[in-house]
């Protein structure tokens, strides 16, 4: 690793946000209007809140092809002109849980001593919405970040055969995090180059994410759950003593008449530790795409800790459905 943690020098050498965004749902902000899906063409963040976007500018991403472009704030190309970065698939980078929910991982490093980003993204099996995230695992104690998400433009509410409105999505999240991981991605670089200099890699997060949401009172709540660090470093795993993180919530929030939504996450201690959001899709709002961006105490023993999330999933009944939704028991006369 790159850097070497001890308890009392953790929470310094944590790499901080560039920006001053903040990093929960305020007054100030509202759930706006998703982008709209255009496959492999430039989509910006216009739209989503703030607070999600974050750094991230535009996404192109062609889940066919596999392709992704991504345009951050600064630092990840310098050419005006096109200020797309091309990233690479990295499916090294994806546990078997996110590839087998169709995640794909990609990752960009323009040299071994420039910033290293990795990149999330995925489409539900409708087709109706996209969901990505990005970071770089920092550089000179900053990093750039953020989230998106995007509808093929075509939602109508959720209305399932029991008429009470209520539907439930289930599936896999997958996140990115400030704490550094293993470096197994990164460039080569000589043994001798000063840790001052040196870019680190985010380490990543997985885990699973259940969602309720009520489409008579138009509000949404949820879960993230079994959630662990996939690639964190040896140091800092010995140091957290193990992997594991705790379960994050999803507060009530509402869901406006264009699919959208933004919320408050809390910890199990019920402090809001940050914000989630995003859009539903589809005919019946079959798909759901959203982001977090969790700036809280989501680590008890750390501070300044920060993650970005992306979750992509099938509304529970539809083709593509996850396997918890076959084993929900259904009330036959609600």
């Amino acid at each position: 690793m790159s850097r070497i943690f001890t308890a009392l020098a953790l929470v310094a050498s944590l790499a901080a946000c560039d920006s001053a965004n903040p990093f929960m749902a305020t007054e100030e902000e509202d759930a706006g209007d998703a982008p709209v899906i255009d496959d492999g063409e430039e989509v910006t963040t216009e739209g989503i809140p703030t607070s999600l976007a974050d750094d991230l500018r535009s996404v192109a991403f062609d889940p066919t092809l596999g392709t992704l472009f991504v345009d951050l704030a600064a630092l990840d190309r310098s050419d005006t002109d096109i200020p797309l970065s091309e990233y690479t698939p990295n499916p090294g980078l994806a546990t078997t849980e996110m590839l087998a929910q169709g995640y794909q991982v990609f990752s960009y490093q323009d040299d071994a001593l420039d910033r290293m980003f990795v990149a999330i993204a995925a489409q539900s099996s409708d087709g109706s919405v996209v969901g990505a995230v990005v970071m770089d695992g920092g550089q000179f104690t900053k990093f750039f970040s953020g989230g998106f998400y995007a509808t093929d433009g075509n939602y109508t509410p959720g209305n399932p055969t029991n008429d009470t409105g209520l539907v439930s999505y289930a599936g896999v999240y997958a996140g990115l995090s400030n704490l550094d991981g293993d470096g197994a991605a990164l460039l080569p670089l000589p043994a001798d180059t000063d840790d001052a200099i040196r870019p680190d890699q985010p380490a990543q997060i997985v885990g699973n994410i259940f969602i309720n949401a009520d489409f008579q009172d138009n509000t949404i709540n949820g879960a993230i759950y079994e959630r662990s660090f996939s690639n964190l470093s040896a140091g800092l795993t010995t140091l957290l003593g193990g992997v594991e993180l705790d379960d994050v919530f999803l507060i009530p929030a509402t869901i406006t008449t264009e699919g959208t939504f933004l919320g408050t996450v809390e910890n199990p201690a019920q402090e809001s530790i940050g914000a989630y959001g995003g859009t539903f899709g589809g005919t019946e709002a079959a798909g759901v795409a959203g982001t977090t961006n969790l700036d809280g105490d989501w680590i008890p023993a750390i501070d300044n800790e920060i993650e970005f999330g992306v979750f992509v999933l099938t509304q529970c009944g539809q083709t593509g459905e996850d396997a918890l939704c076959d084993a929900i028991p259904v009330n036959p006369d609600p």
